[in-house]
This record gives C-alpha cells, sequence and structure tokens, in this order.
C-alpha cells in the first residue's frame, strides 16, 4: 500500500504557482527523500499534506483514503517535525510532551526512554534554557511520542551537530527496521538523503521530474568511455539518446547517462561502439544533472 498518493496537485499563491500537477507515491514502510532547491515547492507540499493548506486542484490519498478539500486528515496517525518550530518556553520538557499527549487523547508517552538513551535532554528543566539542536530533538520526541504511522520531516537535521545528526539519522534508520513506520524525509542535504532513503523524488519549480527507488537512479548513472570502430559525428550520439558528450579524440568519446543506462549501451554496442570504461557518477552529479537539464522529462 502507499501511504502518501498526490496526483496532479497544484497550488498558487496569488500569481506565484507554487506546485504544478505534482504528483508522487510513499510506499507504506519506507524512508521517502523529498529533495529539490529552496522555492521548488517541498513545504508547500507539507503543508498540503497536513491540511494546514489547501491545493487548488488534485487528489490526495492518505493511508488508501481519499481526502479532499472538506475533510480532516487522521492527523492522530501523523507525527510532524517541522523545520521552524515554536515551543511554550514557560514548560519543561516532561510538561509539553504530556500536554501533547492530551492533544491526541494518549495516555501513556511512547519512546520517551528509548529516545533519552540516544538523545539525553534534560526533559526536567524549562524549555527557555535548551539551545536550538535541543529543542529540535525536543520537537522529535513529540513527534514519536504519540505512536505514529508517518512521521513528516521538514530539514529536520538544521540546527543539529554532527554528532546528534548522525544519532538522529541512525535512530530513524532503526524505527523503519522494527516499527515499520513510513518516513517523509524532506531534506536538501543530498548526503542525509543517500544515507537513510531508499525511495526518492526531486521536485523542481512545482514538479516532480524524477522519481525512482535511490539504489536505481544510482544505477543508471554512469560515466562512460566508449571507442567507435568508425568515425561518427556527435549526431548520431544524441540520436541514440545520449546529450552529455565529450570527445576525447576521433573515434573516443566520455558520456554522462542519467536514465536508461544498459539499453543506451547496447544500442551503441549495436552501432559498433566498445565500452572500455564505466565509472558510477556521484549523487550529487545526478541531482545537479536533474537541476540544471532544461528539458528533463517529467514522472
Amino acid at each position: 500500500m502507499n501511504i502518501i498518493e498526490l496526483n496532479n496537485v497544484s497550488k498558487s499563491f496569488g500569481t506565484v504557482r507554487a506546485l504544478n500537477d505534482l504528483t508522487l507515491t510513499v510506499p507504506e514502510g519506507s524512508i521517502f527523500g523529498f529533495l529539490g532547491p529552496n522555492g521548488a515547492g517541498k513545504t508547500t507540499t507539507i503543508k498540503i499534506l497536513l491540511r494546514l493548506i489547501k491545493e487548488d486542484s488534485g487528489t490526495i490519498n492518505l493511508f488508501g483514503e481519499k481526502i479532499d478539500i472538506e475533510n480532516k486528515i487522521k492527523r492522530k496517525r501523523i507525527g510532524f517535525v517541522p523545520e521552524e518550530f515554536s515551543l511554550y518556553n514557560y514548560m519543561t520538557g516532561w510538561e509539553i510532551l504530556r500536554f501533547n499527549a492530551g492533544l491526541f487523547e494518549k495516555k501513556n508517552l511512547i519512546k520517551i526512554d528509548e529516545l533519552q538513551d540516544t538523545f539525553h535532554l534534560p526533559l526536567r528543566e524549562k524549555i527557555s534554557t535548551y539551545s536550538r539542536g535541543m529543542k529540535k530533538a525536543l520537537s522529535l520526541y513529540i513527534a514519536l511520542s504519540t505512536g505514529p504511522e508517518l512521521l513528516i520531516l521538514d530539514e529536520p537535521t538544521d540546527g543539529l551537530d554532527p554528532v546528534v545528526r548522525k544519532r538522529l539519522l541512525d535512530f530513524l534508520i532503526k524505527e523503519v527496521a522494527e516499527k515499520n513506520i513510513t518516513i517523509f524525509f524532506s531534506s536538501h542535504i543530498l548526503s542525509e538523503v543517500e544515507k537513510i532513503c531508499d525511495t526518492v523524488a526531486i521536485i523542481k519549480r512545482g514538479k516532480v521530474i524524477i522519481q525512482e527507488e535511490l539504489d536505481k537512479i544510482k544505477e543508471n548513472a554512469n560515466l562512460i568511455t566508449v571507442r567507435l570502430s568508425s568515425k561518427i559525428d556527435t549526431g548520431k550520439l544524441d540520436a541514440i539518446g545520449i546529450t552529455n558528450i565529450s570527445k576525447i579524440d576521433e573515434f573516443t568519446f566520455d558520456l554522462k547517462l542519467f536514465k536508461n543506462s544498459s539499453a543506451i549501451v547496447k544500442k551503441i554496442e549495436n552501432a559498433g561502439g566498445e565500452v572500455v570504461r564505466k565509472i558510477p557518477l556521484s549523487f550529487e552529479d545526478i541531482f545537479m544533472h536533474f537541476m540544471e537539464e532544461k528539458n528533463v522529462a517529467t514522472h
């Protein structure tokens, strides 16, 4: 089952089109990476999922059920850690956790001891004494303490030091493995997405330009060196589906492939070419390709 399904969702703010027929699916039990530059529409997508704002058009399914603009989502099944957060500074950590549990009609807090083993927050002290990183960790406590099935994270590691950041990412991986929770991980930090996510969607100007399992995206992205049996102009390589071409000599070319890598290599071999080198491209190279390509196909 897909926990999230967005189909042709659009949203405008005045003359600014924030989402443009956005379509994506988030499989149950996955860590779903949602990537894009600032202003691409990541936070707008999250606000629509949480029904904080309404879409202009399109359909949304959560937990296998259609949600329209008049419905309220089953908010109790979702935990959320925002990029920017406000906490009651006059409360202690324990007090705000109990307050949140009451809002969700939960008698018992879940996972606090386990979280404390990881983050060691001073829960009996007032939140006003917490650093930004500690407040971010407390937001994760709040989100997980009610036992959500879906955890939505908007730039969750912002403000965390490297040690706490690593603990957080490792904890999220453990949660999925042990509890089958689904995590929607919105970030612009490529290394973190590559570390923990199994499926990735890249958004550009309000539209998903690629969604695929991360391993498959990386498998299809290679720098290959091709030697041809006779002189060939780059126009013929273009016809095969190759545009990132660097000529080494009269018969040898470096090619960057980002999609359908195996099929394109087969076409090259059928045309009399030989692949003499194949090097996987970095995830940063892949991301930048989709950001910079003007006419990239959408999914």
